[in-house]
């Protein structure tokens, strides 16, 4: 009892002393105007269920924020509010702009169901339920201002070749060596340039050849850079200067298979590499394999596989008819994999690469990441270019066609025989708008497609590197 009547005199001596913070504690702190949650409701129809959106509450810059922005074309006019507080609070008032920098008054606590247009700007005044406290918070729905499922292909970082000409005849580019290397045929030589960075300065080396480089044939493997000449004799060089001939004969350079080259031997046609393993024979390729104008050899790594693999599609087969199939490599033997009935048109000269997209999860209303193998350009059996894009998620066992936002645009001409490099430059916060990941860096990687050259439907060589990049990954990456 002693106890209980020093408590309760303690109590009493406190309340006499502080009467007004007495009633309601938390109103002494600046919780009593915080927001706990805020979301948007659908009263119109948009591509996405605006209600699982999240959005950022910052109290101490005063600001409620969606950093994944809706997709381009939400109408933010008529949104409704769905707000949660901290504590109890005396009021919530929306003070609305409109295009004449005009501004209504909402009071959210009465009248919860009024559609709001967050087009022009918007403030949320929160008072605690004492009166005796306040908070702004600048209320900001974002909208993509562009689409960003789509790649994009910007006229203004299109670039001419390096050392190009007015005649340009051909062009290759292989990666190695951490440096790109692109071979070059013009009315005035032989060019061979390299550069870190294939959007970067191209320096153009001094080479001696000896001989004709064939200048659709530049390859390389992690040792070595190769060449054919125009009799098919191939050459190898660990610096670019100095080539040496290997003794090897060949039609064609497929590409790299881990540390050796692949390719096809002078008639009879023969599956070659080089070096070549203790252990292997030249057999005579398939009859529908292809003998040129496939795309660039990818190493690929299917779960289902032990070993890693190698995958090419296109090109002309022996008996000049096209294929539309996608061949495989895994260290030993080459295999068509492709399932009958989603393979790719037959094409000649197409570009395959690896790249990246995203996809709607219907459940979390999330984008997730996946791993995709593009094609793109190639010439059909009747002389017209493609001008579509096709996908794979599976290794090029099945393809679709892509839809529009991730063909090449009108503005980007039609083409054949390029070759396509992935390349990631560093991003930084204020180089890009926010899409939302699970962490959040100061800087991120952003992959970038270089496609090189390529002929039109007369034959004659583009003086182009086209840079695309899939919007979203362009993106500051922000929780």
């Amino acid at each position: 009892m002693l106890a209980v009547l020093l408590a309760c005199t303690v109590g009493s001596c406190k309340k006499d002393k502080d009467d007004t913070t007495s009633t309601f504690v938390y109103t002494t702190s600046t919780s009593s105007t915080l927001v706990s949650t805020f979301n948007l409701n659908n009263t119109n129809i948009t591509s996405i269920n605006v209600s699982r959106v999240f959005f950022t509450i910052d109290p101490e810059r005063g600001m409620i924020y969606n950093a994944d922005s809706l997709p381009m074309g939400t109408d933010i006019s008529k949104m409704k509010a769905e707000i949660t507080f901290r504590s109890p609070v005396k009021s919530a008032v929306f003070h609305v702009m409109d295009n004449n920098k005009e501004s209504s008054d909402y009071e959210y606590k009465n009248n919860s169901s009024d559609s709001l247009d967050f087009r022009y700007g918007v403030t949320l005044t929160v008072t605690s339920a004492d009166g005796l406290n306040t908070r702004d918070y600048v209320v900001k729905v974002n909208v993509h201002k562009q689409e960003t499922d789509t790649i994009v292909w910007p006229a203004s970082e299109r670039r001419n070749l390096p050392g190009a000409a007015d005649d340009n005849y051909a062009v290759s580019t292989t990666h190695y060596n951490e440096v790109y290397w692109c071979l070059l045929h013009n009315n005035n030589g032989y060019y061979l340039s390299t550069a870190a960075n294939p959007a970067g300065t191209w320096d153009v080396q001094t080479v001696e050849w000896g001989f004709e480089p064939d200048a659709r044939s530049l390859s390389s493997t992690s040792s070595a850079l190769y060449v054919l000449d125009g009799e098919g004799n191939l050459y190898s060089s660990t610096d670019g200067a100095t080539w040496t001939a290997t003794g090897e004969k060949w039609t064609t350079i497929l590409g790299r298979y881990e540390d050796r080259l692949l390719g096809i031997s002078a008639q009879p046609y023969c599956y070659a590499e080089y070096p070549r393993r203790a252990d292997f024979t030249p057999e005579p390729i398939d009859e529908k394999f292809p003998v040129k104008g496939m795309s660039q050899l990818m190493a690929v790594n299917p779960s289902w596989s032990t070993s890693s693999q190698a995958i090419m599609v296109g090109g002309v087969q022996a008996d000049g008819s096209l294929t539309s199939a996608t061949w495989g490599y895994d260290g030993n033997r080459w295999a068509t994999l492709n399932a009958k009935g989603s393979e790719l048109p037959a094409l000649e000269g197409p570009v395959m690469f690896a790249y990246y997209n995203y996809q709607l999860d219907a459940t979390t209303e999330k984008f997730y990441k996946r791993d995709v193998w593009m094609v793109m350009g190639g010439r059909e059996a009747d002389g017209s270019l493609n001008v579509k894009t096709y996908l794979s998620y599976n290794w090029g066992i099945t393809w679709a066609e892509a839809k529009t936002a991730l063909c090449q645009p009108t503005s980007m001409p039609a083409f054949y025989g390029a070759q396509a490099h992935v390349y990631s430059m560093e991003m930084k916060k204020n180089q890009a708008p926010m899409r939302r990941i699970a962490q959040k860096p100061t800087v991120w990687d952003c992959p970038y497609i270089f496609i090189f050259g390529g002929y039109n439907s007369h034959g004659l060589l583009h003086n182009s590197i086209w840079q695309g990049v899939y919007v979203r990954m362009s993106q500051y990456p922000v929780y």
